[in-house]
């Protein structure tokens, strides 16, 4: 039993991690301001995606949310010369691909500081066990996270709880 375990969660990592080298499908939708959103993104930029498909994913979400947003996104506001976010120069999308998202979206963007805003996309009617199939995710209670290049193809991923080691390799990705 203990080796049919561990079997089964090598899998489940290498599923994610096959997932490198392809396209990130076409998704549409808009940011919580009400801008329009196409993904994969074509600015000529590397876009990093955050991705939900369950309530349950909120926790170990949380935990990335800011560090992801403090690393590529704040611009520094405090006058010093040293800002991360302008080393990075990144898209970076949270899509809370949760059913019923459209009946809990006002809530959330009450209840989300207006700065995330731009950066949250409601994918409208994008299906969503289709993208989670393209995308081998196949754990609905954690965070998945994805690194796209300037074509938008996948050139890592990670996902669940939050370490620096895994933050460490998305910075590197994006290098």
């Amino acid at each position: 039993m203990k080796k049919a375990a561990i079997v089964l969660s090598i899998c489940l990592c290498f599923n994610i991690k096959a997932q490198v080298g392809k396209m990130f499908p076409i998704m549409n939708g808009t940011s919580l301001d009400d801008k329009i959103i196409n993904m994969p993104m074509k600015n000529n930029k590397f876009t990093i995606v955050a991705i939900a498909y369950h309530r349950g994913a909120e926790e170990d979400l949380k935990k990335w949310l800011n560090p992801l947003y403090n690393m590529f996104i704040v611009k520094n506001k405090d006058g010093s010369n040293f800002d991360m976010a302008e080393i990075y120069d990144v898209n970076f999308v949270f899509v809370p691909m949760i059913s019923g998202f459209k009946m809990i979206a006002k809530d959330f963007k009450a209840s989300t500081d207006k700065e995330f805003w731009p950066y949250i996309m409601d994918t409208e009617k994008t299906d969503i066990k289709e993208i989670q199939k393209e995308l081998g995710a196949t754990d609905n209670k954690i965070p998945y996270f994805y690194v796209l290049d300037k074509s938008g193809k996948i050139v890592h991923a990670e996902k669940g709880s939050f370490s620096e080691d895994k933050m460490d390799a998305i910075q590197e990705a994006v290098n």
